[in-house]
């Protein structure tokens, strides 16, 4: 092999990445130095965080003996130094959806040379948990299948041929 073909090689195992996150608890966190640079850059839908303190602290909440998370990654792109990660998230907890278990679909970049350095996750918050807590639930699903109705509407009106 080459030097040039060796220079394109990723520096970071993301097989690291997905295993870390296969069942998401105390060892996760514990973890996230071997995997994550000290000045990590992560960011959801909910917080933008900056460095491992912030990062643990903020997982730690989704690490408590209430609520079981883990994440099957079933597809991914890795380019030089950066890869994206498609996952389904199976999660219970007792005050959503009366404790029953729930799938939530999302993606994570990630950025990195020896560690990850960036870290975004792409989900829908709706789906994750307005939608299952009691009252919000029913008027989110409510606005939901009005614009969904109201998409059916254009997109019919647009099939419809004029003479």
């Amino acid at each position: 092999m080459d030097t040039q073909q060796q220079s394109q090689q990723p520096v970071f195992d993301t097989a690291r990445f997905k295993q870390l996150y296969k069942k998401f608890d105390q060892e996760t966190i514990r973890n996230l130095p071997d995997i994550y640079s000290p000045q990590i850059n992560f960011k959801d839908p909910i917080h933008e965080l900056h460095g491992i303190p912030e990062l643990s602290r903020y997982f730690a909440g989704f690490c408590s003996d209430e609520l079981r998370c883990e994440f099957d990654i079933h597809n991914e792109v890795v380019s030089h130094d950066q890869a994206f990660f498609q996952w389904k998230m199976r999660y219970q907890h007792p005050n959503l959806a009366s404790g029953k278990p729930l799938t939530l679909d999302g993606g994570t970049l990630i950025k990195f040379d020896s560690h990850i350095t960036y870290h975004e996750d792409f989900y829908d918050m709706g789906a994750m948990i307005y939608q299952h807590v009691p009252v919000l639930g029913w008027a989110v699903k409510k606005v939901n299948a009005r614009i969904a109705q109201q998409v059916g509407e254009v997109d019919n009106s647009h099939g419809q041929h004029h003479e």
